[in-house]
């Protein structure tokens, strides 16, 4: 009994520790992205930066919410026993951090961003040769106005294969997206888009739930409750290689569907569900009750596969006695 408690309980500083080094890794990750991606050739790179540390806090935190309950779970794993109050405590902190710790951090958000200054822009430098619709363009001169003259050389082949011209600095910049200069882009391996995509679109979700009202928060809930509830495929071996390895596949598959979701990939699976709109009206007020369902079965099951392999390992257990 005394080990049982002792387990439980220290969860919790452990969970505060996680959150601290992770939020702190995240903003120095994060700082590190921002400063490359506002790189431009031939300047300087930033060490620090305000506005980086600062809007990283508002991308760092949902991040590591999303995060949390795999950390907790690789935790219990690393450090097994302890009977149901460990899991009593698991289930507490997720509640603590889905329930109080979001909502706190959207109306946070929600307050900061009126007062957070613009992003910091830099312009393009000269003497490089940068790729420019189809072609090449030459800056002799520093960006400072929104269509500057430059060389552009192009593949016609001919005398007019090199000319001098205004060129559209927008059309460059959208070339060289996400990053401020696409001779950074070119040499830097970027983000996939989807995984940013479905970030800010399960960001924009909590925050829209949240101004909704209660039915539509407990609905978006449904996502914090099947990734919590993949802590228990944990249970289902005593092989903690094992326990890890179903643990990434539960939780990645569940985080991966929400994350797409709302993507191309599903149209027709949305499309599908539509009809049960018309069918549930309860749970058209909560959301989108196709998302709902499938998030509640994953966690229904979790539980029941975790709970049967609790089960059958506590009778193996009573059998060796």
């Amino acid at each position: 009994m005394a080990e049982s408690v002792k387990k439980s309980f220290l969860l919790i500083p452990a969970y505060i520790g996680i959150t601290a080094c992770c939020i702190v890794v995240g903003e120095l990750a994060y700082m590190v992205y921002f400063n490359t991606a506002h790189l431009v050739a031939g300047r300087p790179i930033e060490l620090f930066n305000a506005y980086a540390l600062v809007r990283g806090f508002f991308i760092v935190v949902p991040v590591f919410i999303l995060l949390s309950p795999l950390f907790l779970s690789l935790y219990r794993i690393r450090h097994s026993g302890g009977g149901f109050l460990p899991v009593l405590v698991y289930i507490l902190l997720c509640a603590a951090t889905w329930m109080v710790l979001l909502p706190l951090f959207i109306e946070f958000k929600w307050k900061a961003e009126r007062t957070l200054p613009p992003s910091p822009k830099n312009s393009l430098t000269a003497g490089y040769f940068r790729p420019y619709a189809g072609g090449i363009a030459y800056l002799p001169h520093d960006v400072s106005v929104t269509e500057p003259a430059a060389v552009v050389l192009t593949s016609a082949g001919d005398e007019n294969a090199v000319f001098f011209t205004p060129i559209d600095i927008s059309a460059m910049k959208a070339e060289s997206a996400p990053f401020a200069d696409i001779l950074i882009r070119e040499t830097v391996p970027s983000v996939p888009a989807w995984i940013v995509g479905g970030m800010d679109m399960i960001e924009l979700h909590a925050e829209l739930a949240w101004k909704s009202g209660r039915f539509a928060w407990l609905g978006f809930l449904s996502f914090a409750l099947a990734l919590c509830s993949t802590y228990a495929v944990s249970f289902c071996s005593d092989w903690r290689l094992v326990s890890i390895l179903y643990l990434l596949i539960m939780d990645g598959g569940v985080l991966s569907f929400n994350l797409l979701y709302y993507s191309e990939y599903f149209k027709h699976l949305r499309e599908a569900g539509a009809p049960l709109v018309n069918a549930l009206t309860f749970f058209a007020r909560s959301g989108d009750p196709l998302l709902i369902c499938i998030n509640v079965s994953v966690a229904i099951l979790c539980i029941a596969v975790g709970c049967l392999a609790a089960a059958v390992r506590a009778k193996h257990l009573a059998r060796a006695r």
